[in-house]
């Protein structure tokens, strides 16, 4: 079975005509079992709103679907996140009177430019996902890690996580550290598509029973790992601005860091930020000023 996730902007009518919706918050998630496919859609349900909504959809996506219906300011904030993070799979649903000159002309020099511009019935996707599910490998081996995108209380069952095995293999009665926390969870039972399991591969989309951890001790974008990682406070690398950004939203101060669905706070200087509160180490975060325009404005590339 392969698994893929997948991240959808003004595509609801696509969305909702392959995949049913699961869980809703500031972000709603629509998913899909086939024979040979796990499918999971992220949409930014608060954006514009509320730009997280935007920066946590989009960091799981395997692949992307983006309409093109509305060409305001927004859509060119999804544009420079995905060009930004690289995202180079994904579909441009189109209609058959579609100005396609001016779509061609608005993802020209971006990641989008090699995106398949879709006019076919929205079914025939889950066979164009199909077959890029068997060129996406995962990292089977090595230590688990899996990250949490929703959580609650179940009675008689205890703290339920929802979220996505990054890597390694997933085994139940598995004893993992929460990081950044660093309690210890055991994993109680793991669910895929409502069905238990006693192991869930990376790429897997999984609801676990933990034991050991309460609701209050988890926020969203938490890892279980087999290695407790300590946060830090100081995150430095290489910052990159998008080609759209003016200068003068460019530079030292203030900044918000969005990667791996943490959105948090901290204040560049000489591409060194200082954070309000401690950061789970990432290779690569989104760097956003929630006052400019656009709001998402760069990158940071750390060591890490």
């Amino acid at each position: 079975m392969n698994n893929l996730t997948g991240f959808s902007y003004d595509s609801e009518e696509i969305v909702k005509s392959i995949a049913k919706k699961h869980t809703e918050s500031d972000l709603t998630i629509y998913g899909r079992k086939d024979q040979d496919l796990t499918t999971t859609i992220f949409t930014p349900t608060k954006f514009p709103d509320k730009i997280s909504s935007l920066t946590d959809s989009i960091s799981l996506g395997d692949f992307n679907i983006v309409g093109m219906e509305h060409m305001d300011r927004f859509l060119g904030e999804v544009l420079i996140a995905l060009d930004l993070l690289g995202k180079k799979r994904g579909f441009i649903p189109v209609r058959e009177d579609a100005d396609i000159s001016t779509v061609e002309k608005i993802v020209r020099g971006s990641v989008l430019s090699g995106y398949t511009l879709f006019r076919s019935p929205p079914m025939q996707m889950i066979a164009d996902l199909e077959r890029m599910s068997t060129e996406i490998t995962r990292k089977q081996d090595g230590p688990v890690s899996v990250m949490i995108d929703h959580f609650f209380k179940v009675k008689s069952v205890g703290t339920v996580a929802l979220g996505f095995v990054l890597s390694g293999t997933l085994r139940k009665h598995q004893n993992l550290f929460l990081n950044p926390s660093g309690k210890q969870a055991m994993i109680r039972s793991i669910q895929m598509n409502d069905v238990d399991f006693d192991e869930a591969p990376a790429g897997s989309r999984v609801g676990l029973a933990l034991k050991n951890v309460d609701i209050d001790d988890i926020e969203r974008g938490y890892l279980l790992q087999e290695e407790r990682i300590d946060p830090v406070s100081i995150i430095q690398g290489e910052v990159t601005y998008h080609r759209a950004v003016p200068e003068d939203v460019r530079g030292d101060g203030e900044v918000f860091l969005a990667g791996n669905m943490r959105y948090q706070r901290g204040f560049m200087k000489d591409g060194i930020i200082e954070m309000d509160r401690p950061a789970i180490p990432h290779p690569e975060y989104l760097l956003v000023r929630p006052n400019s325009k656009p709001r998402i404005i760069g990158k940071i590339k750390t060591s890490v």
